[in-house]
């Protein structure tokens, strides 16, 4: 194959999967199982629970899946590249820290929606250039980030929780028209505009293609190293808007914010359908991810059962979605 051919290919990776035998064709139906389970479920839990289905229950499922949701659409992006990041987590309870600081300091809204950006743009920049320039494999390099920030939080909160925000924060935790809930007009647009991005704009359908295949990304003229720092930045960026919505919600942070975030966000990805060997996956799928985990959440609290007990299930489909996927043959060896 010349470089001209590569260069083809690679260009036209998004738009050609839906004709691949192993693409987007499967994906759809994955995603489509996915919901069934999520639809299956909720009728479970309607059944089980009698408040279930009382819509102050719905609105506090979508409550409790923001933060996750806007991760999750950045770490989708890692892992469809054929990496991953770790320390989202720790990266939004570091940013909530600062954030929190400015709103008590009498810093408006989009000062501290800006600057929650930016740090955690730099950040992720940061783990970025440690995989593109200094080879280490995300994992390690995410890792190694994710313990620091972790020892940083610990530092800056010296032991205490922060309380008693201004209420700055308080109308990304309510509902618009008197209806509709604010966190869930920021997960579809989150969403969309991560679906423009992965479909229409050139560097989306270079993570793809550096996912599917490094090597011909490479040939192709395709610079590997920005397209990684990119990715990395992104995922900082939404670690940040994050951390906002996490601060609505709760009010106050503590010395754990933001521990099983990043767990969470994985889960989600992996259960919405995403290749844990890169090249494949969407963002709708990943949604519905989110929404099938917190539900699940929702559902056994009601229930009272030991909150143990979710992560167990939770663990049992990460399990399940990746042995389905490499059984399969659904992802290339690496």
């Amino acid at each position: 194959m010349g470089v001209s051919d590569v260069s083809e290919s690679v260009r036209s990776v998004p738009n050609t999967q839906a004709h691949m035998g192993n693409g987007r064709g499967f994906w759809q139906r994955r995603e489509t199982v996915v919901f069934a389970l999520l639809v299956a479920e909720i009728a479970l839990f309607g059944i089980a629970c009698p408040g279930f289905f009382r819509i102050d229950n719905f609105v506090t499922i979508i409550q409790n899946s923001v933060d996750v949701a806007i991760v999750a659409a950045g770490v989708t992006l890692a892992v469809v590249a054929g990496g991953i990041d770790l320390s989202v987590g720790s990266l939004s309870g570091v940013v909530a820290i600062i954030a929190s600081w400015m709103l008590m300091d009498g810093q408006g809204f989009l000062p501290t929606l800006l600057v929650a950006i930016l740090t955690g743009a730099v950040v992720g920049s940061i783990n970025g250039v440690i995989i593109a320039y200094g080879n280490v494999p995300p994992f390690i390099a995410t890792l190694g980030t994710d313990n620091i920030l972790r020892a940083l939080i610990f530092v800056m909160l010296g032991g205490r929780w922060i309380t008693d925000l201004p209420p700055t924060l308080d109308f990304l935790n309510g509902r618009l028209w008197g209806w509709l809930p604010v966190p869930a007009l920021v997960i579809a647009v989150v969403y969309l505009l991560f679906w423009y991005f992965t479909k229409h704009r050139r560097l989306g359908r270079y993570i793809y293609a550096v996912g599917n295949n490094p090597e011909a990304s490479r040939l192709a003229g395709i610079n590997i190293s920005r397209v990684r720092i990119s990715l990395h930045m992104i995922i900082g960026s939404m670690a940040g808007v994050a951390s906002l919505c996490y601060l609505a919600r709760m009010g106050s942070v503590e010395v754990t914010v933001g521990s099983t975030l990043g767990l969470q966000a994985l889960a989600a990805t992996v259960v919405g359908g995403t290749s844990v060997t890169g090249g494949r996956g969407s963002v709708i799928g990943t949604l519905i991810g989110v929404l099938f985990i917190n539900v699940l959440q929702n559902g056994i609290l009601l229930l009272g059962v030991p909150s143990l007990m979710e992560w167990a299930i939770i663990g049992l489909f990460i399990i399940v979605s990746v042995s389905l996927d490499l059984l399969w043959g659904n992802s290339k060896p690496r």
